[in-house]
């Protein structure tokens, strides 16, 4: 878990949110439609939700897939700004605008998330090329099992060096 609020990405995400709530307070203002008007507040709010939802899961893999989906939300409003714009609903002025901080934050989502992926990747290499003759050490178990991939690929490496400690891939015979 980690503080959203340090988050960049956070908060390029909630002003954007905020401007899109004062440009549509009125309902007369920039944006006329009540519909669409109330769509695009949802989709703007929707990016900062998930990057808090993203933040606040228990491992690295919980946090990139909430980027991916924010990543995601944040093509869904941009599409519905061009909606709002293209239906005479929002002006060339404030629709440019906010275009180019969608822009900005789509940006800042994808390589907010390849670099946790990458990490990722990093943390479950290490486990997988341990010899298996040498037992992880515990702080390194502590610190990549925190994802069910590494998780799994721990178990398997488990199992492996339990085969070469018990002479070979078979189970343990029982002694007569």
């Amino acid at each position: 878990m980690q503080d959203y609020r340090k988050l960049d990405v956070w908060t390029k995400s909630h002003e954007l949110a905020l401007d899109v709530y004062r440009m549509t307070a009125r309902p007369h203002g920039d944006m006329a439609d009540a519909e669409l008007r109330t769509a695009v507040r949802q989709a703007a709010v929707c990016v900062p939700v998930l990057i808090v939802r993203g933040c606040e899961g228990e491992t690295a893999t919980e946090f990139s897939e909430a980027m991916r989906e924010a990543a995601l939300a944040t093509d869904e409003f941009a599409y519905l700004l061009r909606l709002a714009h293209d239906a005479a609903a929002l002006e060339d002025v404030p629709y440019a605008r906010l275009e180019a901080r969608t822009n900005q934050l789509r940006a800042m989502l994808g390589a907010l998330n390849r670099t946790v992926r990458l990490k990722l990747g990093a943390e479950a290499r290490r486990v997988v090329t341990q010899a298996p003759t040498q037992a992880p050490t515990r702080a390194a178990t502590t610190r990549v099992a925190a994802t069910p991939a590494v998780a799994t690929t721990q178990a398997a490496v488990a199992r492996a060096m339990r085969d070469v400690r018990n002479g070979g891939s078979s189970p343990p015979r029982s002694r007569p």
